[in-house]
């Protein structure tokens, strides 16, 4: 009785975030005080081991997130990401398609290390305009544009850390190889499903005539110049990817080197100031983020209650996983269940799922990452509830439940993909 009380508790509040009622930042932290409290937990015990314990249980999480945004800040301050996608616009020429891959390859390696909204709108502001004066039919920009963030997504060094905080996978020890490897492969898959789509779909859509005031030229014209940047400070967002995959450097390191080297490479006599600037607006832009991982760190601590893994156990390890087929099938078919904070979203009802597979042992912890890794894919892209879908939306003129139908389909063959990889890799 009181395992279906709380997943009645989670349904409820799933229909909430869906219906945006209740938002995931304040949603999450009910639903841990309130399963605590149906398992017969003290008030006391309520405020000190869920609440008090929860909000720091994900600590070296939320400030690999601050970490991160401070290098966003820095790439922005001195003018390197502003640099990175002028040189790429340049690069395309004057063929659309290739411009537009072109952009799509600068967003991508510059969201391995930004994160937040203000990266959204600083680099969309940038690129859509762009991309909408060569001809693309708006929703194509729109859809390229999501596509590219989250092929950048994927190696985010930020959301990895997280990954491996709520699954326990080495958190105080070098990134394990076989997270790297599967990592390139989830690349690799998303590489060329975004590839195809964007060939099909230019094709599908074809040229639209804008009559924009502004041609490409003269847009990338308008970026701004002042800050000199080297061509040497282009490797910035990859500084930190190197340190971190191949040298073994934790996150908050990884991240501090990336800022130096973009500092020390662009404005050597303002690097203080620069990187105090940048640390102060990188708290900002981090905090939204960091506030919803102190209510999953509630969550996280609730579920681990030993009643309520007794009351929920006889329920997930009915989940239909066990094998590699249906492990593909169960995340591949559900994924959908990513959207609107559903019970397959990390961010949201999902991690009290995945934690509880991993609590219970349901799937061992790189297989439960594997299918995470994926869905998430799924949830970064279609989600209309994301806060950058909604912007990316607006600034394009198109309606955010267009671009979730528009890239459903697509991104569940990523998912899926990606699952018979780490069912491949991680469950022979």
């Amino acid at each position: 009785m009181t395992g279906f009380l709380l997943i009645a508790i989670f349904i409820v509040f799933a229909v909430l975030m869906f219906t945006r009622k209740v938002p995931a930042l304040l949603a999450v932290p009910l639903m841990a005080i309130l399963a605590a409290i149906v398992v017969g937990l003290p008030f006391t015990n309520v405020l000190n081991d869920v609440i008090s314990a929860g909000v720091v249980r994900l600590a070296p999480a939320y400030v690999a997130v601050f970490a991160g945004a401070m290098l966003g800040r820095v790439m922005m301050t001195t003018g390197i990401a502003e640099a990175i996608i002028k040189r790429a616009a340049e690069f395309g020429g004057d063929k659309p398609l290739v411009v537009a891959f072109a952009l799509m390859t600068a967003t991508a390696v510059l969201f391995t290390t930004l994160t937040g909204l203000g990266a959204i709108i600083m680099v969309g502001s940038l690129v859509l305009p762009i991309m909408m004066s060569l001809g693309l039919n708006r929703k194509l920009v729109a859809v390229l544009f999501l596509l590219a963030f989250a092929t950048g997504f994927i190696f985010n060094i930020a959301l990895i850390k997280l990954y491996r905080e709520f699954l326990q996978i080495a958190p105080d020890a070098p990134l394990p190889t076989e997270i790297v490897y599967f990592a390139f492969g989830l690349l690799g898959i998303m590489a060329i499903a975004v590839v195809i789509y964007a060939v099909v779909s230019e094709r599908r859509f074809g040229e639209v005539a804008l009559f924009a005031l502004k041609t490409k030229d003269e847009l990338v014209d308008e970026i701004s110049t002042e800050k000199r940047v080297p061509f040497i400070s282009f490797l910035t967002p990859l500084v930190p990817l190197v340190l971190y995959f191949f040298f073994g450097w934790k996150e908050v390191p990884a991240f501090l080197g990336g800022a130096l080297y973009g500092l020390l490479t662009t404005q050597p006599s303002r690097a203080i100031q620069n990187f105090t600037s940048s640390l102060v607006r990188g708290l900002e832009d981090g905090a939204p983020a960091a506030i919803l991982m102190m209510g999953i760190g509630m969550l996280l601590t609730a579920l681990k209650l030993p009643d309520v893994e007794i009351a929920l156990k006889p329920i997930v390890t009915a989940l239909p996983v066990n094998s590699w087929w249906s492990y593909v099938l169960f995340f591949g078919l559900l994924s959908p269940l990513a959207l609107y904070r559903g019970p397959l979203n990390v961010f949201g009802v999902g991690i009290g799922v995945y934690s509880l597979m991993f609590t219970l042992g349901i799937l061992p912890a790189f297989a439960l990452l594997a299918a995470v890794m994926s869905v998430t894919q799924v949830q970064n892209v279609c989600d209309p509830t994301n806060t950058h879908n909604v912007w990316i939306a607006n600034f394009t003129g198109v309606r955010v439940e267009e671009m979730t139908k528009e890239t459903l389909l697509p991104m569940m063959i990523v998912c899926v993909g990606g699952l018979i990889l780490g069912a491949f890799l991680f469950l022979r």
